[in-house]
């Protein structure tokens, strides 16, 4: 087996890592199936909250709505993590989600001096010559108990220094995907963004147990790319187009169609 990639190294990161949950245990892996489908295992197993699982690739990474995950290897910031928010009411799950989003735009920003923006509900994207492209996907996986949050799995991936080039699930990702290494016009180091990212995670699940994270669907709402203009939303009955004028505290889209009816949608896939 070849040995792992040295820019990661986990020991120097748990030295410098200064967080209260969030990487308390830090665990990686050459190649797995599914970071998520490891943390999922170690969720239904007991393990504490904070565990990350980082993985060089994946034969079986997914994305939202049932999509494969593609990155090659030793190129990308593929992770899970693992929390037990058993005080957060299920019905605000979707805050983990924001949460996520926000402090991934914070340590791609701290990473590579680049805006961020969001793709409703979770992907992020940067600026290419030809508009905005993604270049990371967040994953959200919950086990509910009666009526609070037994776990969830936060998913993250992040196209650091090579975007995929392949057609996947229909989609030709040569001109849809970016990567932080393109758009910055150099190569990126990941350790620098994995160990912000794992601070900002950290600070703001603190910030939301607490109670004190009152301004986080503000936040995460004023990244959103697109709102108030005309977008197709695809959906697994087929697509509908109209201007998305909100969206909800719990993430759902409301869009306006050309008939004037306005719709609530929880799931979809906006287009570029």
């Amino acid at each position: 087996m070849a040995p792992l990639p040295e820019d990661l190294d986990l020991a120097a990161l748990r030295r410098r890592l200064d967080t209260r949950i969030i990487g308390n245990v830090l665990a990686r892996y050459e190649r797995v199936a599914s970071t998520s489908e490891l943390a999922r295992q170690q969720a239904r197993a007991g393990h504490p909250e904070g565990l990350v699982v980082l993985a060089e690739e994946q034969s079986a990474g997914r994305g939202r709505v049932g999509r494969s995950w593609i990155a090659p290897y030793g190129e990308a910031l593929l992770l899970s993590v693992l929390l037990r928010p058993t005080w957060l009411p299920p019905a605000e799950a979707f805050t983990l989600t924001m949460l996520a989003a926000l402090a991934l735009c914070e340590a791609v920003e701290r990473t590579v001096p680049i805006a961020a923006r969001l793709k409703w509900p979770n992907d992020l994207l940067l600026p290419a010559t030809d508009g905005l492209r993604k270049a990371a996907g967040i994953l959200t996986e919950l086990s509910i108990a009666g009526d609070h949050i037994e776990w969830a799995v936060i998913g993250i991936g992040v196209n650091v220094n090579q975007a995929p080039d392949e057609t996947v699930d229909g989609r030709d990702l040569r001109v849809t995907a970016t990567s932080l290494s393109a758009v910055a016009g150099r190569s990126v180091e990941r350790a620098p963004l994995l160990e912000a990212l794992l601070a900002r995670l950290d600070e703001r699940y603190m910030l939301l147990h607490t109670g004190a994270h009152t301004s986080l669907f503000a936040e995460w709402r004023a990244r959103l790319e697109w709102m108030g203009e005309l977008i197709t939303v695809r959906l697994p009955g087929g697509e509908i187009s109209g201007i998305a004028e909100d969206v909800a505290s719990d993430g759902t889209l409301l869009l306006r169609d050309t008939t004037g009816r306005q719709h609530a949608i929880h799931t979809g896939d906006v287009g570029f």
